[in-house]
């Protein structure tokens, strides 16, 4: 179950970032648990704020690209490094159109709709708070980082590392995706015990009791792999219904390595096609996009750039048009889509219900992130340090900014609209513009905490309770 010295790439999981470096973490005085009464409020007042602290505020240590003799070469960035920052700002775009989509609901539509000309809901443009998208988009990276290292490990017939990493992985995983899962919403259910934050009155049109029963009920719900709805009414914490979805999508590709682990490579991106086209069929476009990530991850290993600089040109640009055309997807509108110009093509084309906004979101989310597999100019976007430090945060920033959003932001919204106003465009958009300014930091700098106090410990917890699950070397 646990190889003692693996890789810590080998840890790799999605939606799971990294640990911070020694130079931002709080670093506790030695033999706090020992002697804790030992130490002042004045020591206790520090140690807070040092924690409190933005971790990009701390003192940088030595670069991690970086080798320990000077003038070495910088360490090249691991091949789904890129994948952390992708990660991040999909997250960043989830929260900025849960932040935007209620003061201004007309970004649920497209252009052009009944003469709704704004710039902002220009295609591309739309991006900025295609949220939907960017969770297929996590979705697609998940199977893809998921499943990368074993499928190199096929490739080199490593089956016995193979298997032992994936049981350390496969155990750990519930751990990792839950427990901060949990905690943020306790935080929720905290606020709306002290009626910080509304709860519905009608759940399912039934009359909602808030209480610790409930509170139970939606946790059940939140962990909850056996329902296949990709959906339920989250009333503490509604965006985490994707959360059961990532385990269960995890679980599948799990299941796949070790069925296929042994297979032919054409025999595996067959079975990965068909499952997955029968998933779409099915309307499973979450399982579809955890086995279209494992497929792309496949032909990563398998394909090599040409080597032929005229023919590398002509993919690469073939490459480019490709995510150009996910992108244009990835903007598909959350209502009268097939009345919005661009889109109303989808009308005539399967599917031909509902589900087909989420089909061809899940189709753009594939063409985005599958190309960037083999260009590093675009993978070079996303290793940039902001981006790395969104994908540090971006589990973290998922599960807080949506309490965020209904207590710190709502208050700095409806304070500027008390004071700047909410009559007519210019009042309504300065005030929500200055709000936006004042509390983006705000939640970027909660989600810090949170990553660092929560989803870090979470991280750390998993490897613990797994050596202490582990048999004996002499009974496996």
């Amino acid at each position: 179950m646990y190889l003692p010295g693996h890789s810590s790439r080998e840890d790799e999981e999605s939606l799971l970032p990294t640990s911070p470096s020694e130079s931002t973490r709080t670093r506790w005085p030695t033999g706090l648990g020992n002697n804790i009464r030992s130490l002042s409020a004045q020591a206790i007042f520090w140690q807070c704020l040092a924690f409190m602290r933005p971790s990009f505020l701390g003192k940088r240590s030595p670069a991690p690209e970086a080798s320990e003799k000077p003038g070495a070469p910088l360490r090249k960035p691991h091949s789904t490094e890129y994948l952390d920052g992708v990660r991040g700002v999909a997250s960043l775009i989830v929260f900025i159109l849960h932040w935007t989509h209620i003061p201004y609901p007309s970004v649920n539509s497209g252009w052009g709709y009944k003469d709704n000309t704004s710039f902002w809901l220009l295609p591309f443009v739309r991006l900025i708070y295609s949220g939907a998208a960017m969770v297929s988009v996590f979705f697609v990276v998940s199977g893809f980082v998921l499943s990368h290292r074993y499928i190199q490990r096929m490739h080199r017939q490593e089956y016995n590392e193979l298997f032992g990493s994936l049981t350390s992985l496969t155990f750990r995983r519930a751990i990792r995706l839950f427990l901060p899962a949990f905690a943020s919403s306790t935080l929720a259910f905290m606020c709306a015990y002290l009626d910080i934050v509304h709860v519905p009155k009608k759940v399912d049109g039934k009359k909602f009791h808030h209480g610790i029963a409930s509170y139970l009920e939606y946790l059940d719900m939140e962990s909850n792999p056996w329902d296949w709805t990709a959906d339920f009414s989250g009333f503490y914490n509604p965006q985490l219904w994707s959360i059961a979805v990532e385990f269960r999508g995890s679980m599948v590709v799990f299941l796949m390595i070790v069925g296929l682990a042994k297979t032919r490579t054409s025999v595996r991106l067959a079975v990965e096609t068909l499952l997955m086209a029968h998933s779409f069929g099915h309307k499973r476009w979450d399982i579809a996009l955890f086995i279209a990530g494992m497929a792309l991850a496949e032909l990563e290993v398998l394909l090599q750039r040409p080597k032929d600089r005229s023919r590398r040109k002509t993919v690469n640009i073939l490459l480019i048009l490709t995510i150009v055309l996910g992108l244009f997807l990835c903007g598909y509108p959350r209502d009268h889509n097939t009345e919005t110009p661009g889109y109303m093509w989808s009308k005539y084309v399967w599917p031909f219900t509902a589900y087909r906004r989420r089909f061809w979101l899940a189709v753009g989310a594939m063409l985005v992130v599958g190309p960037m597999a083999f260009l590093p100019s675009a993978q070079a976007i996303f290793l940039t340090r902001p981006a790395r430090y969104l994908g540090r945060i971006s589990f973290a920033l998922y599960l807080v900014h949506g309490l965020g959003n209904r207590t710190i932001g709502k208050w700095l919204l409806n304070g500027c609209w008390a004071y700047i106003g909410k009559e007519g465009f210019w009042p309504y958009a300065i005030s929500f513009i200055v709000s936006t300014t004042l509390y983006f930091p705000i939640v970027i700098w909660a989600s810090d905490i949170f990553w660092r106090g929560v989803d870090v410990p979470s991280t750390n917890f998993a490897k613990w309770f797994e050596k202490k699950c582990a048999a004996p070397q002499s009974v496996r």
